[in-house]
């Protein structure tokens, strides 16, 4: 979604910040443009901004995610000491204990995936509560908790937590921390905006830029940029937490690329200086495959169903990268409103009707990045501004191609087909629809909704919930506590629009939450489907407090909602929570005092640039230095006392020649050496 969520054209100061440049002593054959960027510091006794050095070499945690019937992934990556082929074994328990291991296996990974592992475990039965952890290197993982998903005729209900937009500089992850609490969730599904391409303090709120929520300056373009910015987000203990203790269900949307993005390009994105688009949309997908728990398929597409039973088919669709038409951000344009204008490209639109016309699953969940109702706040243009200037902002949502929302609408209509559920993220705020057929008045921008009630529902065909941000910058930190104020009373507490006399804008939209951060949870029974969203008290400090803000809910067959202001009870029956500790079982107790880790060579063998990434669990001081093979240094990266963090070391080869090099790292516990090949 586009940085500004103005509707008062408000503008936002992005602050760049320069990255602390290291330069070497020695002469002759050196590196250039060596660069530390410190990516998270703060108080060494705060685990969300360094790392756990007793998880070695997981440090990264576990995670689970695509659960079927009988089967699920199960991931984690494993840090290397040295680079090469890393090999281990998995593990599926029905209890903490790992006193019942029910299946097991091995795996092998290497650096052309990153040293990530990604198991797809069959055999298991359905509905059913697992434990699972790896082994490596003389040590075992974390042990994460996942769920199978029920088949046949579910007569339990369903429920998930709904997630987007964690931006890691806007604020602390608080959110995955409250999901990681619960005990009786199914799995957490995530609408995109996992990770943010942007460099240092260039998106959003950057209040926390500069201090313990900072990373990399670079923006991500190439495969290594991509890999290390999931490797800092997985290093947070919130995250790691709500991976640990949930399977997840991901699609992307655009920042897990690059802004905006479309089919053949992306806002975010200049071929002049970042190169082809193809390419880097090619690198985005590899890393996104890599460092989450999806399922592997030969066309690196997000686009799918899983079964949960009679009772939901959850349909994840791609409104990104699979076939979108580039954004026309004029509501004045004619060819915004063509009949073949298309988000999802006909092949993904054929499939997803067909999925929802074939379902035999009493609720039709559909998993979807953008908003996909009606959007007009053209009526609230101030200042000089026309109607026209406010629509123009919010053309990147179904909005900017609404031939084909309504095609859709249309056919779930037509079809009678009952108990469809929109899931929406990327607007970092929270909404509620009815989704029904509207006619635009381009004069006032203004959304009637022809054969449609507000009071009783009458004429929506499906209902939508979105999900607010988990950090990423909401409309009081865009355009001020006070305009966001007073858009969400209005919206809220509806009164006639001026124009035209006597109506009501949005008449579809039931709820809306403009200024808080959070997520909700989609509790699914055979009769209803309710979402309930909550709020966490702060993102800018570490916080375990949460509150319930409102439900809407649908009841079977009626497809339109209905408001409850008590939350939806949690399951009777609650599943044991993973571990806070890996294991012992088959290597007995084994501790990890260095503080110190190596994470990454990025990439190696290289042509012309490096990228090191490693991490101090307090502040100490740290040598960093290259070397030939005949011993001389080349370069002295880094010498003298680092904060606790996570850091990125880039450099250039400059006028190096082929060969081996040595990098050491060197702290008062001990050093580290890495081979690097320069080709």
């Amino acid at each position: 979604m586009k940085k500004l969520l103005l509707i008062l054209c408000i503008a936002i100061t992005i602050t760049q910040v320069t990255a602390q440049s290291i330069v070497s002593p020695t002469s002759g054959p050196s590196l250039k443009n060596v660069s530390l960027q410190l990516n998270a510091h703060g108080d060494p006794s705060n685990s969300r901004t360094s790392f756990n050095a007793n998880l070695k070499p997981f440090y990264h945690g576990v995670a689970s995610g695509d659960p079927m019937s009988d089967r699920v992934i199960i991931w984690t990556r494993v840090t290397p000491d040295s680079a090469g082929t890393i090999t281990g074994n998995w593990y599926v328990s029905t209890d903490t204990l790992a006193n019942n291991i029910v299946t097991q296996g091995t795996f092998s990974t290497d650096s052309s995936r990153d040293y990530t592992v990604k198991v797809d475990v069959t055999g298991l039965s359905s509905n059913t509560t697992y434990y699972y952890f790896f082994q490596a290197m003389g040590a075992n993982s974390l042990m994460g908790r996942t769920k199978t998903a029920p088949t046949g005729t579910t007569t339990d209900h369903l429920r998930f937590a709904v997630t987007s937009c964690s931006n890691y500089e806007a604020g602390y992850f608080n959110a995955y921390g409250r999901i990681a609490d619960r005990n009786d969730l199914h799995g957490i599904i995530h609408l995109g905006d996992y990770i943010y391409e942007y460099g240092n303090g260039e998106y959003g709120d950057t209040a926390l830029s500069n201090g313990p929520r900072k990373h990399d300056s670079t923006e991500t373009v190439t495969l290594e940029q991509y890999r290390s910015r999931y490797s800092l987000y997985r290093l947070d203990e919130d995250l790691m937490r709500a991976h640990q203790q949930h399977p997840f269900i991901n699609i992307w949307d655009d920042h897990e690329s690059a802004n905006d993005s479309y089919t053949s390009g992306a806002e975010n994105h200049d071929v002049t200086t970042e190169g082809s688009w193809t390419l880097r949309k090619s690198l985005a997908k590899q890393a996104f495959f890599e460092w989450l728990p999806i399922r592997d398929n030969s066309d690196t597409t997000i686009v799918r169903t899983l079964n949960y039973g009679n009772l939901v088919d959850l349909i994840m669709i791609d409104t990104r990268l699979e076939g979108r038409e580039i954004q026309i951000l004029d509501v004045t344009n004619p060819a915004l409103y063509s009949p073949t204008r298309t988000m999802l490209g006909n092949a993904q639109r054929n499939w997803l009707l067909n999925e929802l016309d074939n379902s035999s699953a009493k609720w039709k969940i559909v998993a979807n990045q953008v908003i996909f109702s009606e959007f007009h706040v053209g009526w609230a243009a101030q200042g000089g501004q026309t109607p026209q200037d406010v629509e123009n902002i919010f053309l990147d949502i179904w909005d900017g191609y609404p031939a084909e929302r309504s095609r859709i609408i249309n056919y779930i209509d037509s079809a009678n087909i009952d108990n469809v559920v929109w899931l929406t993220g990327d607007f970092h705020s929270t909404f509620a629809f009815d989704v029904a057929d509207t006619v635009v008045d381009p004069a006032a921008f203004y959304a009637p909704v022809p054969n449609y009630d507000r009071t009783t529902g009458a004429g929506s065909v499906a209902v939508e919930f979105a999900t607010p941000s988990i950090t990423s910058a909401n409309f009081d930190e865009n355009v001020g506590a006070l305009a966001a104020a007073g858009l969400e009373f209005q919206i809220n507490n509806p009164l006639p629009s001026p124009v035209p006399p006597g109506h009501i804008p949005n008449p579809h939209m039931k709820y809306v939450d403009l200024d808080q951060h959070g997520y909700f949870i989609l509790d699914v029974k055979d009769d209803s489907t309710q979402a309930n969203w909550y709020f966490v008290d702060k993102i800018n400090a570490p916080s375990t407090t949460e509150s319930f803000g409102q439900g809407q809910y649908s009841k079977d067959g009626e497809n339109h909602l209905n408001t409850s202001l008590v939350e939806s009870a949690e399951k009777a029956t609650q599943d044991i929570e993973a571990p806070k500790n890996p294991p012992t079982y088959g290597i007995g107790t084994l501790e990890n005092n260095n503080s110190f880790a190596l994470m990454s060579v990025y990439p190696n063998p290289a042509t012309d640039r490096v990228l090191v990434q490693f991490a101090l669990a307090n502040t100490q001081d740290v040598k960093v230095v290259m070397y030939d093979l005949t011993g001389k240094i080349v370069a002295e990266l880094v010498n003298g006392k680092q904060n606790a963090g996570v850091y990125n070391l880039r450099f250039e080869r400059n006028n190096l020649p082929n060969g081996l090099y040595l990098l050491k790292i060197s702290t008062p516990e001990g050093e580290t050496t890495q081979k690097i090949i320069f080709n």
